[in-house]
């Protein structure tokens, strides 16, 4: 698994896959979700309103050719209310992910960092947690592992946390090299 990392506009790099964590009590959504719902002149944000989208743990939406954005598919991935939000909940959620992303064939997607620079929760913290989920759904099978790109997608003010929490999962995880993050070197420095 080669773990990459944008800085660019969420809306610009043409992803197949944008999956986005989605708070049930958040509306309209805050950070990269709210962001790519402005884009999509508050898509989401109806959605909620009708009951569509309820942003319930694990619930998982998927919206083809959502335009307006340079991805083909949005992966909105529910995460609960905020107020429960934890490290276990991440961990599920990017295994959840995962096999969503496993369940369309995909082997690259773009990623956001939910609740990142809201509430008790490390941006450094989530990184870790999420690259875990990602690294144990994957490694059940490892030429699965071996063709999977992972992008995360936040802003350059986050690239020194999001550092240390690939240092954190290097060091915590024996992923014995199957994870490579050469390629986000560059950001870091």
């Amino acid at each position: 698994m080669q773990v990459i990392l944008s800085t660019e506009s969420p809306d610009l790099p043409g992803h197949k896959c944008l999956a986005l964590g989605i708070f049930s009590d958040e509306r309209p959504p805050r950070g990269i979700c709210g962001f790519i719902d402005w884009r999509l002149n508050g898509f989401i944000s109806r959605e909620m309103k009708q009951g569509r989208i309820r942003g319930e743990f694990q619930e998982k939406v998927i919206i083809p050719f959502p335009g307006r954005i340079s991805t083909e598919i949005l992966l909105l991935c529910g995460l609960g209310p905020h107020t429960e939000f934890n490290y276990e909940r991440i961990y599920t959620s990017a295994y959840e992910i995962a096999g969503a992303i496993d369940g369309m064939l995909l082997n690259n997607f773009a990623f956001d960092l939910p609740g990142e620079n809201r509430g008790t929760l490390t941006t450094a913290g989530i990184v870790e947690t999420m690259i875990t989920g990602f690294f144990d759904y994957f490694s059940k099978d490892i030429e699965k592992l071996a063709n999977m790109t992972p992008c995360i997608v936040t802003s350059p003010a986050n690239v020194k946390e999001i550092s240390t929490g690939i240092q954190h999962f290097k060091s915590n995880v024996k992923d014995m090299d199957s994870v490579d993050v050469s390629a986000l070197e560059n950001s870091f420095a």
